[in-house]
This record gives C-alpha cells, structure tokens and sequence, in this order.
C-alpha cells in the first residue's frame, strides 16, 4: 500500500506556469491570480521605471527587500519569468548578455492603473479636479 494520498491529483502549479485559459477575459481575475510575491515584483519595476533607475534583477531585489528581509535569486527569477510569460514584463537588453533587464508591458502598466484606480474608488479618493469642483 502507498504511503502517500494523492488519489490521482495532479502536483501544484509551478511559479512560471499559465493557467490554461490565460489570458483571462476580464482584468479583475489576472490580478488575484497573480501570487502577491509577483505583484509585489511588479509594482517594484514600476516604482524603479519610475525613478529612473534600472530594473535588474539585482535591482529588483533590493527594491523588494524594502518589504522582504532577503530575495533570494531561486525565488525571484521564476517569479520573473512567470510575468514574462504572462506578457507583464518584458526582457531588455542588459549592459552584457549575462544579465537580463525587465520592463513593465502596457498590459503590465494597464494592470497596476486598474489595480490603482479601483483601490482609489474603494477609499473614496478623488482627484484634485474632483474636490475643486
């Protein structure tokens, strides 16, 4: 008799796979499944984008470690290429072909606006044009 009690169940998804019906219809569902470790990874090259600096893995991580105590590089890169293959980031060229850049997509920035904008609807805030008015 087996010592395991699997009952013919398929293992967990790995961190870089698709679910098979990706990508999904409606945006509400491709943020709650993205796992928080990978939206957390996606607001840090936003925030690096943002301030001008390059995004790295060595980057990525440092910018994360603000909220992590360590990233280790076994966990970062698979969750790296999860949102390279879910078309959110995209590789860039680095300074050599060693070291791999990553950049937000337009579906990857469209996904934070409307992650932003309904965090903004839910907190009641408005726009400055909004309380002007």
């Amino acid at each position: 008799m087996p010592d395991h009690d699997s009952r013919g169940l398929e293992s967990p998804a790995r961190a870089d796979a698709s679910p098979p019906d990706y990508p999904p219809k409606d945006g509400r569902r491709e943020w709650i499944e993205l796992t928080a470790f990978q939206r957390d990874c996606l607001e840090a090259v936003a925030r690096r984008e943002r301030d001008g600096k390059a995004c790295y893995p060595s980057g990525i991580t440092w910018t994360l470690e603000r909220r992590y105590p360590t990233v280790s590089r076994a966990r970062l890169e698979p969750n790296l290429r999860a949102l390279v293959g879910r078309e959110l980031l995209a590789k860039r060229d680095g300074p050599d072909e060693r070291v791999t850049a990553y950049g937000l997509t337009g579906a990857g920035r469209a996904l934070l606006i409307q992650r932003a904008e309904r965090l903004a609807v839910l907190c009641d805030l408005r726009g400055d044009s909004d309380r002007n008015g």
